[in-house]
C-alpha cells in the first residue's frame, strides 16, 4: 500500500484529515513556492514518498501545506508553527510524535522511516531504493 500525496488549500481540508479516525500516519510538509531549498527537494521527496510501501492494514497520508497559508489562516497557526521552511511533522493517531526542520534528503528519509520502524515494530516495507 502506498502513502497518498496531498496538497492541502484550506483549513477544512486539513481539518477533515486529521480528523478522520481510519488514518494511523499523517506526515504534514509545511513548504512554500518561493523556498529555494523546498523547491529543490521536492521531486525527489515526492518520489521518496511514493516508493515507500506501508503494510495494508495500516492508513497514512503525506499532506503539504503552503507556508502562506499558515500566514493567512489562524486556525493553521493552532497547529503549526515552524520557524524555518521545509518544516515536516509525523502524527500518529493525532498524537505528534516528531517534528523536524530540514531540506536534507538523508535526513528526511531517515527520521521518517526511523519513526515508522520504531512506533510499528518494522511494519513498513522498506526495502525499495530511495
Amino acid at each position: 500500500m502506498k502513502i497518498k500525496i496531498i496538497t492541502i488549500e484550506k483549513f477544512d481540508e486539513f481539518k477533515e484529515f486529521f480528523d478522520n479516525e481510519t488514518l494511523d500516519y499523517i506526515i504534514i510538509n509545511i513548504s512554500a513556492s518561493w523556498c529555494k531549498p523546498c523547491n529543490e527537494i521536492k521531486e525527489e521527496l515526492n518520489e521518496f514518498i511514493n516508493n515507500v510501501e506501508i503494510n495494508s492494514n495500516l492508513n497514512a497520508v503525506f499532506l503539504r501545506i503552503d507556508y502562506d497559508l499558515l500566514e493567512e489562516d489562524q486556525d493553521f497557526q493552532k497547529y503549526f508553527k515552524p520557524n524555518k521552511i521545509p518544516y515536516f511533522y509525523i502524527y500518529k493517531n493525532k498524537i505528534l510524535i516528531t517534528e523536524f526542520q530540514s531540506a536534507n534528503m538523508e535526513t528526511i528519509k531517515n527520521n521518517v522511516t526511523s519513526e515508522f520502524l520504531k512506533k510499528n515494530n518494522n511494519i513498513f516495507d522498506l526495502t525499495c531504493d530511495f
